[in-house]
């Protein structure tokens, strides 16, 4: 079912027409009784904003919705965005044993972000065949929400039209991809009660000292055991790396651990270099130790997912991307925040 919130309906009306939020739940309530209980206050309140002319399902004149207005239950709905991340390709088995294909990837534009889903096989050739890569702006029509594990997701059909750079204005509105990747919404530390996605802005105060290496499949990047990867068996692995922190963002610290190209990135060398350097010197942390002093201290913007340590059963982040502050995004985020 298709539902906006009656506090966000109250406050479009508000932003509208000036009234008092007291005065606009009045007419909602008064819209209830006028119509003897055949509609819920939330239906009450679609009929009061329609009364005053306000469209609460916005779009372009073209019919594309902006992503912050993309609602749960909406059977149709058309979206153009940059591509800000494409998710490996999944390949599955159904109940029936035939084999299927699907991948995700994330868009946003200057409102928002969303994960976008494709089943068909004709679409999920664009990714393959390198047609649809991060950075491309892409415009999908005739797509239908979903609710997924982290948030609203946009299901194509094999119906849906789905075109890469298309030349309209509204491509053009789009940001590039690095301001978009600094729009998304922060929270603080002492605010993360459950698991999700969030982004944080922290300083690394501690690193945890382990053995930062293990292999990896040179094909699918996926943990291998004994030199065999469960999807394509006996492979000559590559090294990976994991680097355990604890950042700080003043309000309260979390374990953040980063996997992979994070690692790499946030002590500025690959986990080849790195794990030449430790046997080197016969010290899996060596080649971390040495970066301490550079690390301890950097503060950073850090988006990953949060969920719970099987052991600790502490919350802990997974990172996904990490950038430092830019001075520019930052000033207009705290300007934002005291806006509120």
């Amino acid at each position: 079912m298709l539902k906006i919130p009656i506090s966000e309906i109250i406050s479009r009306i508000k932003e509208k027409t000036g009234l008092d939020e007291k005065v606009i739940e009045k007419k909602i309530d008064d819209k209830v009784e006028e119509l003897s209980g055949l509609v819920s206050r939330d239906g009450a309140a679609h009929i009061v904003a329609n009364e005053f002319g306000i469209q609460l399902f916005k779009t372009t004149e073209t019919g594309l919705l902006k992503i912050k207005n993309i609602l749960p239950g909406l059977k149709t709905a058309s979206v153009v965005g940059r591509v800000l991340r494409i998710y490996p390709v999944r390949v599955f088995t159904t109940k029936k044993g035939n084999e299927g294909k699907v991948v995700s990837f994330l868009i946003g534009d200057a409102t928002g972000r969303i994960r976008i889903v494709f089943w068909d096989t004709n679409q999920i050739k664009l990714i393959e065949e390198g047609k649809l890569s991060e950075g491309d702006i892409i415009k999908i029509t005739n797509a239908y929400v979903k609710e997924g594990i982290n948030g609203l997701e946009l299901h194509a059909r094999s119906a849906s039209l789905i075109e890469v750079n298309p030349n309209i204005p509204e491509a053009k509105e789009i940001p590039p991809l690095d301001e978009l990747w600094q729009l998304s919404e922060r929270v603080s530390i002492k605010n993360i009660t459950d698991e999700g996605v969030y982004e944080i802005r922290g300083a690394v105060v501690n690193i945890l000292e382990n053995n930062p290496f293990f292999d990896v499949c040179p094909i699918c990047k996926k943990r291998t055991h004994d030199g065999f990867c469960s999807e394509h068996g006996r492979v000559e692995p590559k090294k990976s790396m994991f680097i355990s922190t604890i950042v700080d963002d003043g309000t309260d610290n979390m374990r953040v651990v980063f996997f992979g190209k994070q690692a790499e990135q946030l002590i500025g060398m690959s986990s080849e270099e790195a794990y030449n350097l430790s046997k080197e010197h016969n010290d899996p942390f060596y080649p971390i130790e040495v970066k301490k002093i550079d690390i301890l201290g950097r503060e950073l913007v850090i988006e990953g997912k949060v969920s719970k340590n099987d052991f600790s059963g502490e919350l802990e982040m997974i990172a996904r991307r990490l950038t430092t502050p830019n001075p520019i995004v930052e000033s207009k985020k705290l300007m934002k925040e005291l806006e509120k």
